[in-house]
């Protein structure tokens, strides 16, 4: 019990050392400038979909995408037409992703809030649950996205629909049962379920904090590793699940306050895949890492 309660102090004390202060090197940045809860769940949704690759990278493509969104985005997202959006998205790309594939996300999010009202209402929905019952989460975003990916089938560009592949819209909507960790679903979850606190809004009740599975990165794997969190080789559900678990009992009703840390601490390489004691010696974590140079 000691030695959790050790734990726990050192993952507290890496929280206050990377948390709102790297706010701004983070897609959640992005979400935090509107105050409309409607709106931040679009901008999340969207900011958390294209949050893969490398930071400067996602935060350059994300400021294209929202630079002629203007202060509303969910009365934005209802008025536009997809022409609309071909008009301002032209040639715009990042990664396996194109305009056409953003304008389908587009599109799905409009149909998701005229058939909804909300984003959380969908996830509500397809969850099987009302608000406060505990759920398998991995069930529940199982049946959400293979809806958007259903729904899709009405997009009226069929022409892209002929061409889609898997790196195409497929890939912004992963499906949880492919074992994938899903990290950019469990992401928004955190952004929109967690807090509210300094990162975190706390905005939907669809579910609580301790229901969370950790967004699962090749940062926060190779850490948590580091911390024998888990000594399984690769991501995936299993594994977020499994690190989920040992935070839980850390923190039952908070286990993932601590992934933002986790993962900025890899991020920001405070702790690189190259160690030296001088990277050890200051970490908070350097008590549990069983790979420490600073012994």
């Amino acid at each position: 019990m000691r030695n959790q309660e050790r734990l726990k102090s050192s993952l507290d004390r890496l929280y206050e050392s990377h948390g709102r202060q790297y706010l701004d090197q983070d897609p959640l940045r992005f979400v935090h400038r509107y105050a409309d809860p409607s709106d931040q769940e679009i901008i999340g949704f969207i900011a958390s979909a294209f949050a893969y690759g490398r930071v400067d990278q996602i935060l350059k493509s994300l400021d294209v995408l929202f630079t002629p969104i203007p202060n509303h985005p969910s009365e934005w997202i209802l008025e536009c037409t997809v022409d609309d959006w071909i008009s301002c998205y032209e040639g715009f790309r990042y990664r396996f992703q194109s305009a056409e594939d953003f304008i389908a996300l587009l599109w799905l999010l409009q149909d998701c809030l005229l058939r909804f009202g909300s984003i959380e209402n969908s996830l509500l929905h397809f969850c099987g649950k009302t608000r406060g019952d505990l759920l398998n989460l991995r069930d529940g975003l199982t049946g959400w996205v293979r809806h958007f990916r259903l729904r899709l089938g009405n997009y009226p560009r069929k022409r892209y629909l002929q061409a889609l592949s898997f790196h195409g819209i497929h890939h912004l909507l992963p499906d949880p049962a492919s074992g994938s960790p899903c990290k950019r679903w469990n992401l928004f979850l955190r952004w929109m379920v967690r807090g509210p606190d300094a990162l975190d809004l706390g905005i939907w009740k669809c579910l609580s904090p301790s229901e969370l599975i950790l967004p699962l990165d090749t940062h926060t794997a190779r850490i948590c590793r580091y911390l024998d969190f888990t000594r399984r080789a690769l991501p995936s559900w299993t594994m977020a699940e499994e690190i989920t678990e040992v935070l839980r009992r850390l923190n039952p009703e908070d286990p993932i306050r601590y992934d933002f840390s986790l993962a900025r601490l890899g991020i920001s390489e405070h702790c690189p895949r190259r160690r030296t004691p001088a990277h050890c010696r200051p970490c908070e974590m350097k008590e549990f890492c069983h790979v420490s140079h600073s012994s």
